[in-house]
């Protein structure tokens, strides 16, 4: 308050005119997240869905929430997904009910074959399967899996 000028009194009310109700202006705030609702959830992970050019198969391949991955080498990009629910519905859409799945388990260092799985299998999503491969015909998939366990065994 040292700093007024000698020209206005430090004590007292405005006496000018009133601002206007109306400035000509309309002012929005963003809307805010709905109290409602559930608090956000962090990132399960990245699940990356690639389809073959040829369409015999779909890979799934698990990455961490926070990972930034390039386009695939092979094949065509179906989607990223960053939760399991996510993933399911993409699944789901893409109609690979009723394939056979090959497990690639990175805890025991091996594959496994599994028939007849669906979109919504419990092992699909988990951490301990970091890339599963879905194929229409139960004779790709076993042959993709022991080329898996060779080259698996030469490493």
């Amino acid at each position: 308050m040292a700093d007024l000028h000698d020209d206005l009194s430090d004590v007292g009310t405005h006496r000018g005119n009133d601002p206007e109700p109306e400035t000509g202006q309309t002012v929005r705030s963003p809307t805010g997240p709905d109290p409602n609702a559930t608090e956000a959830q962090p990132a399960q992970g990245l699940f990356v869905v690639v389809r073959a050019p040829s369409g015999e198969w779909l890979s799934i391949q698990a990455h961490s929430a926070r990972a930034e991955v390039a386009g695939p080498d092979e094949g065509e990009e179906v989607g990223q997904y960053r939760s399991v629910e996510a993933l399911r519905d993409a699944l789901a859409d893409a109609d690979m009910n009723e394939h056979v799945a090959v497990f690639e388990d990175a805890e025991a260092d091996r594959v496994l074959v599994e028939n007849d799985v669906s979109a919504h299998h419990a092992w699909i999503g988990k951490p301990r399967y970091p890339r599963v491969t879905l194929f229409r015909d139960a004779d790709e998939a076993n042959a993709f899996a022991e080329a898996h366990e060779r080259s698996g065994e030469d490493a």
